[in-house]
């Protein structure tokens, strides 16, 4: 799944502002919320593309974190 980019991953940390990094295409910003996911699954993240129009939603962003840690015998 490649967008090109750039693409901006936008979370909640501790201020009230909103925090945001951005990518270069949608694999590198998916490979960044993998990494980090510990931190920032209660933390709101979403994924934007360039114009800052919504791509992926905080619960697609669990949904698939929930995809990737299940085992291939279900467990």
């Amino acid at each position: 799944m490649t967008t090109t980019g750039p693409v901006t991953l936008r979370w909640r940390g501790s201020s009230s502002a909103p925090e945001t990094e951005t990518f270069p295409d949608l694999d590198a910003a998916l490979d960044a919320v993998e990494a980090r996911w510990e931190t920032l699954q209660d933390q709101a993240p979403q994924i934007l593309d360039a114009r800052k129009i919504l791509l992926i939603s905080t619960e697609q962003l669990k949904a698939a974190m929930v995809e990737e840690d299940e085992t291939p015998d279900g467990t």
